[in-house]
């Protein structure tokens, strides 16, 4: 799917408690997105962000993700 966003900007939270999968497996597809990323020299318009919780919104490091690349007004 990734390959389907870019070169659009994509970020993944990742909650530790998440029954989705596991950590390691989230990273692990996610490096593949960090390396096409990188390979397009646009590795700045990807994240990822781990927090301790479950499948939730957690919006921390999210939120500034969107405020920098749509141009969010900050209030």
């Amino acid at each position: 799917m990734a390959y389907l966003i870019a070169p659009r900007p994509f970020m993944v939270e990742r909650g530790h408690h998440d029954g989705v999968g596991i950590d390691e497996w989230v990273a692990f597809e996610y490096a593949k997105v960090r390396r096409l990323y990188a390979a397009l020299g646009i590795a700045d318009q990807t994240e990822i962000e781990f927090l301790d919780g479950g499948h939730m919104i957690f919006g921390r490091g999210t939120f500034d993700f969107l405020h920098r690349h749509l141009d969010w007004p900050q209030h």
